[in-house]
């Protein structure tokens, strides 16, 4: 039953204190197996990789030997080592933190409760880590956790790692052993050299390895490169012989992990059979803990056991075994085919001995499989306040469904509990099901610690299942302050009523009130500094992290939003960027079937989670993709209406959203006055509730309906009013959507502006832009720097084919449309359309010397006459790399799109395009890309002249003009500058010169660089 403990302290325990007994049995560090060859060159490899890199990823396959590899590495160096070997029950970030501090603290005093202390003080997890990695400077200490594939997929974990990564100091190593590579996040990319790795490939064991480890094992008569070549040197699968029962390269390696674990198995007597089925709970196995779990003869069966070749490691004494974590998944599994009884004996010994160890949150787990639910409750009212503080949700959420929670008597203790995982998981159901179950008497009092925290989750809850009189009437207990305007600012966006000054984060450790400002702050508009991931704060980097993903793409920077919800697509958390964003994002980038296929997936998340609010914005992102994508207007309607009838309009904010594709769809189907009528409802409604990040759109739609009704005036102030909104909250990526669906708009605020340098101007320029929106996030295998002399890198290596006409080749086709082109356009554009038996032959020579050079997998392939390319995903060229950064840079504003333009430019610094290369496509090649880059230029130095960067923005333009000097607007800006300079006189010897120059075109002065200066000179 779920209740606090008479007696006890509301605040949440320090988590490491109640695992230290346990913690320090996985602490041993493995001995390799006395059988196995000692291996000096991956000895040296890994002293190498420690050497130069403070982090050390060792990731392969099961049974590669990574642990043996760097067990035997570690022992030739006179340095402490913290080992932390991970069995599954560290899938927390909390947990996983204080059993890297149990490690380390015994070898490094200064290390001690440092990060147990930094949790239990509300300091984030991320910044409790990176204190732990500093307390050991000086120390020299190796922190090695094994098996990390075992939490590499809890996001929480990964991020506790990088922060540690981050913050260790460079005289410590941290060595990661997984068989899955670990991605972390060490912030800038100058960090990434602190990174070395070991892969599969290294570990494998060469011949000369495998023969001398068959000779210790006894297996003379066989043959060592049969083995390696049937195993590709895949360590177990040598020494256990599996590969004899495997054709070469036909069974998988977890098949060949089974064949060799049951046949190890079954070779052993019952008593070895039982004794290792019964302590397969245990990572590490001693006499006296297998003892505990009824193995009364433990001794002598172990003794025996170390006569054995098994996949186990044993403590240099022969007191402790730790079974290889592929042996030890089987014998798990082998456990749960015994009877029920003796399972059930197996776990309550197990239970007996973790409770006894102070292990209390994995005595929780044991005792709910074991159906013990009384049991399991006492010992979880005490752990789950720590869980919540340690960010463990999902386990918290796990244990509240299995002890039924919602029926038990509430503390405010569990209250809180239950409304941080109804928040973190976005089970706002959860929530409600609590209070509608045991009304509000469990809340705390009023000035108790967390007690308006509590409040307003209630309300976040309330107002996500439409009860929005409920929600206000909690809100309305909470005294003067920031929690109150968080309060009702939230409750501001379902009645449409003025809300309060926004908010400020907190500048203390964050919590979910800071979560929840996230959300806020971006359905108000509020991106400044919401699209920046920040440092390791978890409450706004990875339960806020979504909400940095949607600022992103709503500020233009598609390709790092890309790059944030690559990691995030598989998971279903949280469930509004699944289901909303991220379908925003697909559309954004052209991608429709991704963009259908992540609606019908959000649909169903959103489904579970309670929310009458994510329920209308799914039905309305359905209706803006079949307008924008399919231009279906009768099946948009149909949503619309569906929306209507669930309640889209009894919220501000889905009504607004409601009306702003009810209002495009109208327009499409030329009902201009309804269509004028919603959009103006919409508009006047987003600027009462002060709710900016759709305004642009909203403005765009109504300048068109008031022009189609001759409301001329009227339609010339709307549209300014776009511009400007999306100005100051840098959502020009918006506006220019939204311009697309309606681009007379543009056209018609253009006319109306005296400068050909206005925004609507630089607003038209990227719509009629002949370059798509391409974004690539993963790094190309293949790269081929065009800039200057051509340098082609393969997985980062220089490659050199031995024909220059090869590279000319295939940067041709990194160009070509879809990556393909014919022999005759190859012909054409390389030789010059010698369709002759020469050309042909050169042709082919250049083919043949560029398939040589690269892998099979990157090289050209080839189709009858037709030869194709891999996509940008594997191979990229410099020249479009740059082009596609300019068109992303089209979408953004102010400093983003300044520093987007800058590096794109800096690519080309090398020099000009295939600057060895004389042939007429790459002279026409050539001359579009300085258009281009003059182009992207001139935009920069327009940012930077408006951002007051006078010196950067003259440096650009004297490049333009020197390699251009017949471009108007760089003459435009020139002056400007010169204006700014505070000279007359020096505004009038700039526009000579610009004088002089169009003479030489024959050309006149234009009236409006004429009208710049007099303006000027005034």
């Amino acid at each position: 039953m779920i209740e606090s403990e008479p007696g006890r302290s509301s605040r949440p325990k320090t988590p490491g204190r109640h695992h230290r007994t346990i913690i320090r049995r996985k602490l041993a560090i493995p001995e390799p197996a006395k059988e196995v060859v000692y291996r000096q060159r991956l000895s040296q490899r890994i002293h190498e990789l420690l050497d130069r890199h403070t982090v050390v990823k060792v990731f392969a396959t099961a049974g590669a030997g990574k642990t043996t590899a760097v067990v035997q590495a570690l022992r030739d160096l006179e340095r402490p080592v913290a080992w932390v070997s991970l069995d599954g029950t560290e899938q927390a970030a909390g947990r996983l933190l204080v059993y890297i501090e149990a490690a380390v603290e015994d070898i490094v005093s200064s290390a001690a409760d440092v990060a147990s202390d930094a949790l239990s003080s509300s300091l984030q997890i991320g910044e409790a880590a990176g204190l732990l990695a500093e307390s050991l400077q000086g120390s020299r200490l190796i922190v090695v956790c094994d098996n990390v594939e075992r939490i590499a997929s809890d996001e929480s974990c990964t991020a506790v790692l990088s922060s540690f990564a981050r913050y260790l100091p460079s005289d410590a190593n941290l060595v990661l052993i997984s068989r899955v590579d670990v991605q972390l996040d060490l912030g800038s990319t100058s960090e990434r050299d602190r990174v070395g790795e070991l892969v599969e490939t290294d570990l494998a064991f060469d011949v000369q390895e495998a023969s001398a480890a068959l000779r210790t094992v006894g297996d003379v008569d066989v043959d060592p490169a049969q083995a390696v070549a049937a195993t590709e040197g895949w360590v177990t699968g040598v020494l256990f012989k599996g590969w004899r029962h495997a054709r070469s390269r036909e069974m998988d390696p977890d098949s060949l992990h089974s064949y060799v674990a049951a046949n190890i198995f079954n070779s052993l007597s019952l008593a070895e059979r039982t004794l290792l089925l019964h302590t397969s709970p245990l990572g590490e196995i001693s006499v006296d803990g297998a003892r505990a779990l009824g193995q009364e003869n433990a001794a002598h069966i172990m003794a025996d056991l170390r006569g054995r070749y098994l996949p186990v490691t044993w403590s240099a004494d022969g007191s402790r075994m730790t079974p290889h974590p592929m042996f030890r998944d089987f014998l798990q599994v082998a456990l749960e085919r015994e009877d029920a009884k003796t399972i059930g004996e197996v776990r309550r010994r197990h239970t007996e001995v973790l409770i006894a160890n102070g292990a209390h949150e994995e005595a929780v787990d044991e005792l709910l499989r074991l159906g013990d639910v009384e049991a399991a409750g006492r010992l979880a009212a005490a752990a789950l306040p720590s869980l919540v503080a340690r960010m463990d949700f999902a386990l918290a959420a796990r244990w509240l469904d299995a002890l039924g929670a919602s029926v038990r008597t509430p503390t405010p203790e569990i209250g809180s509990v239950v409304l941080h995982v109804a928040f973190a998981l976005e089970q706002w159901g959860r929530g409600v099901e609590f209070i509608d179950r045991h009304g509000y008497d469990w809340l705390p009092e009023l000035g108790a610690p967390n007690s308006e925290e509590a409040r307003v989750l209630a309300c976040w809850s309330l107002w996500h299942s439409g009860r929005i009189d409920e929600a206000r009437s909690v809100g309305d207990q909470l005294p003067p302050g920031r929690n109150r305007r968080i309060a009702d600012t939230l409750i501001a966006g379902a009645t449409g009523e003025e809300p309060p000054p926004f908010p400020e984060f907190s500048t203390m450790p964050s919590g979910p009130l800071d979560g929840l400002l996230m959300r806020l702050a971006f359905i108000r508009g509020r991106l400044d500094g919401l699209d920046d991931p920040g440092t390791f704060d978890p409450w706004r980097t990875i339960l806020g992290g979504p909400w940095v993903v949607a600022a992103l793409r709503a500020t233009g920077r598609l390709e790092a939003a890309m790059a944030m919800y690559e990691p995030r697509r598989g998971s279903s958390q949280p469930v509004w960027l699944q289901g909303v964003d991220a379908v925003d994002l697909m559309l954004d980038l052209g991608r429709g079937e991704e963009a259908w296929s992540l609606l019908k997936r959000g649909r169903d998340l959103i489904a579970s989670t309670g929310s009458k609010v994510y329920w209308n914005m799914s039905l309305l992102a359905e209706a803006k993709l079949w307008l924008r994508l399919e231009g279906n207007r009768q099946r948009a309607d149909r949503v619309l209406a569906a929306a209507a009838a669930n309640g889209a309009l009894d919220y501000a904010l889905t009504r607004e959203t409601w009306q702003l594709w009810t209002g495009l769809s109208m327009l499409l189907q030329g009902r201009d006055a309804e269509a004028q009528e919603h959009l103006s409802a919409c508009l006047l409604s987003m600027q009462r509730g002060d709710r900016q990040l759709d305004l642009p759109t909203a403005a765009v739609y109504l300048a068109e309906a008031q022009w189609r009704l001759g409301l001329e005036d009227e339609s010339d102030a709307t549209a300014e009013l776009a511009i400007v909104s999306a100005s100051t909250h840098g959502t020009h990526h918006l506006l220019l959507t939204a311009l697309a669906d309606m681009p007379s708009v543009a056209i018609r605020a253009a006319d109306t502006k005296p400068s050909r340098m206005s925004s609507y101007h630089e607003v038209l320029a990227v719509l009629s832009g002949r370059h798509p929106v391409r974004v690539n996030v993963s790094a190309p295998r293949l790269v081929l720097e065009e800039f200057g002399e051509p340098i082609l890198t393969v997985d980062g290596n220089v490659v050199q084919p031995r024909l220059t006409k090869s590279v000319e080749l295939l940067s041709y086709l990194l160009v070509s449309p879809d990556r393909r082109a014919t022999r005759d356009e190859l012909l054409g554009a390389l030789f010059d359309g010698r369709n002759d038996a020469a050309g042909r032959s050169y042709l082919r020579q250049a083919l043949f010397r560029l398939r040589q050079a690269l892998p099979a997998d990157l090289g050209p392939s080839q189709d009858g006459d037709v030869f194709s390319l891999v996509g940008p995903e594997l191979a990229m060229g410099s020249a479009q790399r740059a082009v596609d950064i300019i068109a992303q840079a089209g979408r953004q504003h102010g400093e983003v799109r300044l520093q987007t333009l800058l590096h794109a430019l800096s690519s080309a610094e090398r020099g000009a395009f295939l600057a060895t290369v004389s042939d007429t496509w790459a002279a026409e090649r050539r001359v579009a890309l300085t258009e281009i880059l003059l182009s992207a230029r001139v935009d920069a130095a327009k940012l930077a002249y408006r951002l007051n960067r006078l010196r950067e923005a003259k440096g650009l333009v004297d490049y333009v003009l020197r390699e251009d000097p017949y471009r108007e607007q760089a003459w435009q800006l020139a002056i400007q500058l010169e204006y700014a300079s505070g000279s007359d006189d020096a505004v009038l010897a700039l526009y000579q010169r610009y004088v002089a120059r169009m003479r030489e075109l024959d050309v006149a002065p234009s009236n409006e660089v004429r009208r710049l200066v007099t303006q000027l000179r005034r």
